[in-house]
């Protein structure tokens, strides 16, 4: 037998095996553990924003109420508000239900480790490849961001990345054992809907499951068209049930040609972080020995941002934080560029041995050093989440008087109502005078409110009122929100106004008879 070329992998021995699985296992912990510890750093810090106070305010409800409620909106949301209802009860509070995203963040890193390292073929090479893009997820703020939010985006992420897991344990363990690899196709199948029933554009992940499948032995063609196929059946009727509900992403606008670049730069943490992204997505295009790895971050890291940018200008869909399920697709791309883009490695000089990990921790090292800002920034207790309700229910507290009424101007989906379901203290004694029936006895988000008329009627005799809305001028988006402004510019003027982040509150007062 011919000599082993100097700097090539030495033979397993009979040990291997078990030792790789340790090691396997170790990292798997590791980097769930990592993943706690940064995805929990500062949790509680930021404010939470409308989308996360509608999280609260639905959870607290009973489950015959949220039940009746996803009838006709959130249905899509129905599994995150059932289980942080099963988990917290009535009594939900913002840190824990975000605390549900950061366990699933935090679980996404040993499922990414896993499939990084069968989709680069095992061995010490697959290793490297796992631990990489396990250590970019962690590192990446957009992945931070998403994984302390009180919504399913990194629950969607988890069942993507689970889902892809799947299909590798699937196409790569058949030809071992083929009854075991049924077991995996029917996982894979059933994890297809999970992923509907919590983000509809997740389901974008089958064109990375496509060319994967389709690229590989032609044994496993037939079972993985099949099990995509049963998903794909399964879906439907969740499909066409969020069909239904179309109405509550009206406000979305075809996305302008800028707002691409936008995304690229903050899902990367940076533009510094995009360019070294960029950089490494075309080296691994080109280079990169594993193949079909670099084909299944291509399309699952890359293709559905802008597939969803074209589909939004017939339909708009689009919006950064649904697109959240891309990050880990995008992980496994740029780890295929550290571990398996530099074939010289294993060529030749041993000093060249080591070049593989020094350019795996040099691409973590730019990611996570150019995204460190934006890490800060994401845990800001006033801009983290983009908007700041937790002063402003603050700031009523302090300045309310006894017999003050509220008004939310505009009401809708604008949702501002949604801040007196969140801090009930705060709004304590101030009547919410247009709402005619609660969030939850009406079965909606924010509850209905009075007609024009009985709003006139309602207002007799308020002396001050709380209007809470948007800075900037006041938007008149429906017939009530007209009468509003007609009654306060009749019968009152305004005394104070107080702008937070994303929220104005204004006070006013009657004016004097005569």
């Amino acid at each position: 037998m011919p000599p082993a070329r100097r700097g090539s992998e030495r033979t397993p021995g009979p040990a291997a095996p078990a030792r790789g699985a340790r090691l396997d296992r170790l990292a798997g912990v590791a980097a769930a553990a990592l993943g706690l510890l940064v995805f929990s750093w500062r949790l509680a810090t930021p404010s939470p924003w409308r989308d996360e106070a509608v999280t609260i305010a639905v959870a607290s409800r009973s489950y015959r109420e949220i039940w009746e409620l996803v009838q006709t909106v959130d249905l899509v949301h129905a599994p995150f508000y059932l289980l942080a209802h099963a988990l917290f009860g009535r009594d939900v509070d913002i840190t824990e239900v975000r605390g549900i995203s950061v366990v699933a963040a935090a679980l996404t890193g040993p499922l990414l480790y896993g499939t990084a390292r069968r989709a680069a073929g095992g061995g010490r090479t697959g290793r490297l490849a796992g631990a990489s893009a396990a250590l970019l997820w962690v590192s990446m703020p957009f992945v931070s961001r998403y994984a302390q939010e009180a919504r399913p985006y990194a629950v969607a992420a988890l069942l993507v990345t689970a889902s892809t897991y799947l299909l590798l344990r699937a196409s790569t363990g058949a030809a071992r054992s083929p009854r075991a690899a049924r077991g995996w196709w029917l996982a894979y199948a059933l994890s297809l809907p999970a992923i509907v029933a919590t983000n509809t554009v997740a389901l974008l992940v089958v064109l990375g499951h496509a060319g994967w499948v389709l690229t590989g032995p032609a044994r496993h063609r037939r079972p993985g068209v099949l099990a995509a196929a049963a998903g794909g059946l399964l879906c439907l009727p969740l499909l066409w049930a969020q069909s239904t509900q179309q109405a509550q992403v009206a406000f979305l606008l075809p996305p302008e040609p800028a707002e691409l670049l936008e995304h690229a730069t903050f899902a990367l943490g940076s533009p510094a972080g995009a360019v070294v992204a960029g950089v490494a997505a075309v080296v691994a295009v080109a280079v990169a020995r594993a193949r079909r790895l670099v084909l299944l971050g291509v399309l699952w890291g890359v293709v559905p941002v802008p597939l969803l940018w074209a589909v939004s200008q017939v339909r708009p869909f689009w919006t950064t934080r649904y697109l959240v399920f891309v990050a880990p697709g995008t992980c496994l791309l740029l780890a295929a560029v550290a571990t398996v883009a530099v074939p010289v490695a294993w060529r030749g000089r041993r000093r060249l041995a080591h070049l593989p990990v020094v350019a795996a921790g040099l691409l973590v090292a730019l990611m996570a050093g150019t995204g460190l800002p934006m890490q800060f920034v994401f845990r800001s207790p006033v801009i983290g989440h983009g908007e700041n309700m937790r002063a402003t229910a603050a700031y009523v507290a302090r300045e309310k008087q006894p017999g003050d009424a509220v008004l939310f101007l505009p009401d809708g989906d604008y949702r501002y109502r949604v801040i007196n379901q969140l801090y009930p203290a705060a709004f304590a004694g101030v009547r919410d005078v247009a709402l005619a029936r609660s969030a939850a006895e009406s079965a909606t988000l924010v509850g209905i409110e009075r007609s024009p008329d009985d709003l006139t009627a309602a207002m007799a005799g308020v002396r001050r009122v709380w209007v809470i809305g948007g800075p900037g001028p006041v938007v008149t988006a429906s017939a009530g929100d007209k009468r509003k402004a007609e009654l306060l510019a009749d019968g009152y003027r305004l005394v104070s106004a107080h702008d937070e982040r994303a929220f104005s509150v204004r006070l006013y007062v009657a004016l004097p008879p005569g």
